[in-house]
């Protein structure tokens, strides 16, 4: 045994660079799979961990204010499958935005609630660097989820700077805490404020009702709240779908763990794309090692070595390269795998324990170092073959004639190039590996170039496939505020390119085909839109049409030509599906139709909101404060506390706005008028001013709830491609190496005969441009066919064709360089020497 394992080390010695380059590959394949596989398994433990250190409700409903009554309580209760409910006051609101380092305005959905509310709900423990007697002095203290560290870039102690409107409001950060609903910048962020901010905002922000429950285990949710939905809904005899948002348990648990499986998915594809590199090449190397020392083994066995023994040897080299591959690979595993939970904290919004599981990197080390020393023992069993005798004669049989395809006789142009097709042919078994492997490499460079520059790259391309429209500005109006009026004059405006009239973002409807919430998306002439686009069919043109998204397409098996059943209020009308359309925002969760559509299923629908188009130049925010100085003050600028300072008459004048924008915004009133006695002075006034309701810029919230992911996606496709050309590189340089060493006699004969070094190292090169063009080229076909199938995830891939040509051209540009660089040991073989040898 002792022998055996002396051969394996001086194989190992006499071959470092192959040894030590099968090990780094073998260290990136540990370490992928072993961080994908621990990591996957620490970030489920997150959800159970908040739920058991908040002890929060499971399921969440939220309902306006307005519509709520406390009656509703006793009717969600008298289902048997809940098993506790509680309810809390709670702000929040769609329109409000906040002021990041640079002092810029950005976009983020808020909630507001008091400690004791918090409470009411889940525990509510916080974490912070602040003493408590600082907190104690903080004069506006605001408690954050804990992905706002990260997301929003502020920590213990800085200010925080809400907008709404024309109004900011300063909060010093206390410290981070974790709830689960309202987590994460995608449906808005929940914040815990003091009893008296909060009464300041509630004169400012839409008033909820936040009702939460929880379930006998096994229960369906889903279910659950439709049930209670409808039932007070009878009960009170209001529309309680305008401005409802909810979470089941389910989907908390689904949410935290959706979009880092497809990464840790990504991950362990590239670890499976590398060891199958590992294995091609490990078997290569043995039967390119086996003919090269054959003179060798028949020694061996001349002396009484067993074939049994000599492939042993081979599998105790193979098992030394992979264990110092799998050590260096476990060590990074503790590092990535720390870095991979993180990642999904920020993805959930959630903070958990971080926890790195064992189990599975050690089970990942003994599948990785079997399945090496299974594939080095059988292909090191081929030493069977070639008995003493045969081995003498450097495996040469019976007879050795074999047809020359490519006689050097016939060559009119290039010998070099005919010289390089010899040798792929002679290597044609050896090519058909490497072919394996580029093809590999090739899916997970173009696959991962393409999702970079759809969603890594920048917002433009996520634009695209948003399902809604990106206008400058959009504008809501009050329902008393005469719409044909108002576009007409916004039309000619010369600052104006466009205008559409639309629907607002708070009537829901319901396909009750399947009991699922949709969010109704309005125009009058879909054509006219400039960021809606199907992918398949057409967009909605007659009264009786929809089109849905992909999301609720793949999810229900829905096609072009389907008839569907919407319903609002007790009132359904059945609709075709005209076109599916790629959507990314509002959680796919858009329904398309007509104005005329909309009219047929809900007859008071009337347009309140604009997508304003501004022409190149025009600055939006300039163009807002004009609209607003045009048309009156938003409801949005002026719910807010009058200034102390003003005049008495003036005073009681902004009281009394206030108060009207209070009664227009949250009761939905359309008409004030108000008079006020102050001495001899009658104080009069009406809401005629108002008509705007609030202003939002698209692209900002798009920015906001997007962003996070696309740096994911960024940084990951990013790695792919690094690691996957490192894989090629390291594939190739193995390659040459072998071949300059199986070869080192013949190309001592070229030289002798007059080839130069490059000349030989080109020829070498190009042997493996054949397949390298091949799987390039293979490569490229089925990463763009393999988009189709991310359709329903992320939407509508679009494939740039001339960019993946340019990239196709590097990386044959690269295949050939890697070769060309580890052919040129070719310039230290000597003629001198051979002919001395």
């Amino acid at each position: 045994m002792n022998k055996i394992v002396r051969l394996s080390v001086f194989n190992i010695k006499k071959h470092k660079l192959e040894a030590f380059s099968l090990t780094i590959l073998i260290m990136f394949c540990m370490t992928l799979i072993g961080s994908a596989l621990s990591s996957g398994k620490s970030i489920k433990t997150i959800f159970p961990y908040v739920m058991k250190k908040t002890e929060s409700y499971e399921n969440y409903l939220m309902i306006y204010e307005k519509n709520f009554d406390n009656d509703f309580m006793d009717i969600i209760n008298e289902d048997e499958r809940i098993t506790g409910s509680e309810h809390s006051n709670f702000l929040y609101d769609m329109s409000t935005k906040y002021l990041d380092s640079n002092g810029d305005e950005k976009a983020l959905y808020m909630g507001f609630i008091t400690k004791d509310n918090e409470e009411k709900l889940e525990r509510f423990r916080y974490r912070s660097s602040l003493s408590e007697e600082k907190i104690a002095s903080l004069r506006h203290p605001i408690y954050m989820p804990f992905i706002a560290e990260n997301e929003l870039s502020v920590k213990e102690g800085d200010t925080f700077s809400m907008v709404y409107g024309t109004r900011k409001f300063d909060f010093e950060v206390a410290g981070f805490y974790n709830t689960l609903f309202l987590s994460n910048s995608s449906m808005g962020m929940k914040f815990v404020v003091t009893d008296s901010d909060y009464v300041v905002l509630e004169s400012i922000l839409n008033k909820y009702e936040l009702i939460a429950f929880n379930s006998v285990k096994g229960s369906d949710n889903a279910d659950i709240f439709d049930s209670c939905i409808k039932r007070c809904e009878e009960y009170s005899q209001r529309d309680l779908m305008s401005g409802l948002m909810g979470m089941t348990y389910e989907g908390f648990r689904e949410n935290t763990t959706a979009t880092t499986k497809i990464l840790l998915g990504l991950l362990i594809v590239m670890a499976v794309v590398i060891i199958i590199s590992v294995a091609v090449m490990i078997r290569f190397r043995i039967a390119g090692d086996i003919k090269e020392q054959i003179v060798s083994i028949g020694v061996l066995e001349a002396l009484g070595y067993k074939s049994r023994e000599i492939t042993l040897s081979y599998v105790i080299e193979y098992l030394m390269i992979a264990v110092a591959g799998v050590t260096i690979g476990v060590a990074g595993c503790f590092v990535l795998s720390p870095a991979l939970f993180s990642l999904g904290e920020m993805m959930s919004g959630y903070q958990g324990r971080d926890r790195i599981f064992i189990a599975p990197i050690l089970l990942s080390a003994v599948g990785l170092l079997a399945l090496i020393a299974l594939i080095a023992y059988i292909r090191a069993s081929m030493v069977k073959k070639y008995p003493p005798v045969q081995a003498f004669r450097k495996g040469i049989g019976t007879n050795h004639f074999r047809k020359d395809h490519l006689p050097l006789r016939k060559t009119k142009k290039n010998v070099h190039i005919r010289l390089a097709m010899k040798g792929f042919a002679q290597n044609f078994k050896q090519s058909i590996g490497l072919t394996l492997c580029i093809t590999l490499s090739s899916i997970a460079i173009v696959l991962s170039f393409i999702l970079y520059s759809f969603m890594g790259k920048d917002m433009n391309v996520i634009a695209a496939n948003s399902g809604i429209e990106m206008s400058d500005l959009r504008v809501t109006f009050m329902n008393s505020a005469d719409t044909k009026d108002l576009y007409d004059e916004i039309t000619e405006m010369p600052e104006v390119r466009k205008v559409l009239m639309t629907s607002d973002a708070e009537n829901f409807v319901t396909y009750a085909d399947h009991n699922q919430i949709m969010l109704p998306v309005a125009f009058d002439d879909f054509s006219e839109t400039e960021n809606i686009f199907p992918f398949e069919g057409r967009f909605p043109e007659h009264d009786n049409e929809v089109m849905f998204t992909s999301m609720w397409a793949s999810e229900y098996k829905l096609k072009v030509g389907d008839t569907v059943t919407i319903e609002y209020n007790k009132v359904q009308r059945k609709y075709i599906i005209s076109g599916i359309v790629t959507c990314l925002t509002n959680g796919g969760m858009n329904l398309y139709i007509t104005d005329a559509g909309y009219k047929r299923l809900v007859p008071t629908y009337h347009h309140n909101t604009m997508e304003i188009y501004l022409k190149d130049g025009t600055d939006a925010t300039d163009f807002k404060n004009m609209l607003t100085q045009k048309y009156g003050r938003s409801v949005a600028d002026v719910k807010q506390d009058a200034d102390s300072s003003a005049p008495y008459e003036e005073r009681i004048k902004a009281a009394a706005e206030k108060k009207i924008a209070e009664l227009m915004s949250v009761y939905g009133v359309d008409h004030v008028e108000y008079a006020i006695q102050s001495g001899d002075k009658m104080i009069t006034g009406n809401s005629s001013g108002f008509r705007i309701r609030s202003v939002q810029n698209i692209g900002d919230i798009m920015r906001t709830q997007l962003s996070g992911l696309c740096s994911a996606v960024s940084i990951i496709t990013k790695i792919f491609m690094f690691i996957s050309a490192l894989v090629v590189m390291v594939i190739l340089f193995i390659l040459m190496e072998s071949s300059v060493r199986k070869q080192r006699k013949e190309f001592g004969i070229m030289k002798g005969m007059g080839y130069t070094s490059k000349e030989l190292m080109f020829q070498l090169a190009a042997r493996i441009m054949p397949a390298a063009l091949f799987s390039v080229i293979s490569g490229t076909v089925v990463s763009v066919l393999s988009t189709n199938s991310l359709t329903s995830f992320i939407g509508k891939v679009e494939v740039n064709i001339p960019s993946l040509i340019v990239l196709d051209i590097c990386l044959l540009a690269f295949c050939f360089g890697c070769a060309y660089l580890g052919a040129r040991k070719i310039k230290k073989i000597s003629v001198y020497e051979l002919m001395t040898e």
